[in-house]
């Protein structure tokens, strides 16, 4: 086989193939400079939009709920301690005789 036939269906191929991975992987590193870009835009202007407000309102909600399961538990106790007198005076009634 004689070497520019070779070179003409070995070479002109490979060095095709090399220069087609080259122009791809710039687009690829242009396109996600451009995207990183426009999200830290995104951010700075303020989150992610609808997405970060809607995530902000269930944290609110959240504090709202936790502080109402706070309350909860203090009234449980307040109740278990008007039950606990309220036995007390009872007991005391039933000592006396005071029917």
């Amino acid at each position: 086989m004689p070497s520019w036939i070779w070179i003409q269906n070995v070479v002109f191929p490979l060095i095709g193939m090399g220069m087609g991975t080259f122009a791809m992987y710039a687009i690829y590193r242009t396109v996600n400079r451009h995207l990183d870009r426009r999200h830290d835009l995104r951010m700075a202007e303020g989150g992610a939009g609808p997405v970060a407000d809607e995530v902000e309102r269930l944290h609110q909600r959240m504090e709202v709920i936790e502080d109402q399961v706070s309350r909860v538990a203090e009234l449980e106790e307040r109740l278990e301690f008007a039950e606990r007198l309220l036995a007390q005076q009872s007991d005391r009634h039933v000592l006396r005789g005071d029917n």
